[in-house]
């Protein structure tokens, strides 16, 4: 039998811290801890070379931060057709959802919470407020500043949120697109097969139009009870339009301007009770309605109760 074959307890434990009588630390001779520290040396400085030269390579394929995405517009997941975003959200719990369920009547100005994350009349418009803020200030270099004044009593809070008979305000915008520069549309395009279903109404504002070199939204009622609904919607500014100077979108979102246009809700109390469906839709050159992604349009749902 070896040497020491029946040592035990802590006779063991520091005849393996280290022996004597062959020279070994912890079960290993100093040439063997020099050889394995020196092959793990060298395996792991080959291993953290390998991956410092990949993000070398990884990082020359990024542009740098003025020119934007690599892949961008037509060659992007998103595309050129921006879907229409609508302010102000729901609360964060209820991210996925456009429904606006308010009180037909409510004097209540006390949100529930400082972010306004609640169901109250006044939490929609305390939410609104905060999207309002980037407003407050100057745009950034190489934007031009949005005036809300255009929007008419949309401007003011609490917007349409609070009052005897609420008439809410909706604001729409388009999601950003980096350097997406849309074109207006002009007469031929509303006799192309692909614009068939483009409403009769839509055309009549489009035409009354002094400046038609803007980029339009048009909202109807999705069923005809929400058209009868919706007969006293209000458009703010009353051109229903995006100002083509607010485009494209270079970056720097904290400093850009999102051009506005606000739907005041004016909705009879005769309709109280009802969830009226609303879908708006943007118009210009190429652009692709498709309800299930939501390209070029939004759909959100407006229940006034007692």
């Amino acid at each position: 039998k070896p040497k020491g074959w029946d040592r035990t307890g802590w006779e063991a434990f520091r005849y393996f811290l280290y022996d004597p009588d062959n020279g070994t630390i912890l079960s290993r001779t100093p040439k063997s801890w020099f050889l394995i520290t020196v092959f793990y040396t060298i395996y792991y400085s080959c291993l953290a070379a390998f991956w410092y030269v990949c993000l070398l390579i990884f990082f020359q394929t990024l542009p740098e931060e003025s020119l934007g995405p690599k892949w961008q517009q037509e060659g992007s997941l998103i595309g050129i057709n921006p879907g229409v975003g609508i302010r102000p959200l729901n609360q964060d719990s209820r991210i996925d959802s456009n429904m606006f369920k308010l009180k037909f009547s409510d004097s209540n100005e006390i949100v529930s919470e400082i972010d306004g994350e609640g169901d109250l009349n006044i939490d929609f418009a305390r939410r609104a407020q905060k999207f309002m803020e980037v407003y407050d200030k100057e745009s950034g270099s190489g934007y031009i500043d949005f005036d809300l004044a255009s929007l008419g009593p949309c401007k003011d809070y609490p917007y349409g949120y609070i009052g005897d008979s609420v008439a809410p305000c909706v604001f729409l915008k388009f999601n950003k697109i980096w350097g997406w520069e849309p074109t207006p549309i002009e007469a031929e395009d509303f006799d192309l097969e692909e614009n068939s279903d483009w409403p009769e109404s839509f055309k009549q504002h489009w035409e009354s139009q002094p400046d038609q070199n803007q980029i339009w939204i048009d909202c109807q009622g999705r069923y005809p009870a929400d058209k009868d609904a919706l007969a006293g919607m209000t458009y703010y500014p009353a051109s229903r339009g995006f100002e083509t100077k607010f485009f494209p979108f270079q970056g720097n979102a904290d400093s850009y301007h999102s051009p506005l246009v606000a739907v005041q809700m004016n909705i009879d109390q005769a309709h109280i009770g009802q969830l009226i469906h609303v879908e708006c839709r943007a118009y210009y050159k190429g652009v692709r309605h498709e309800t299930k992604s939501k390209t070029g349009l939004v759909q959100f749902e407006v229940l006034l109760e007692n």
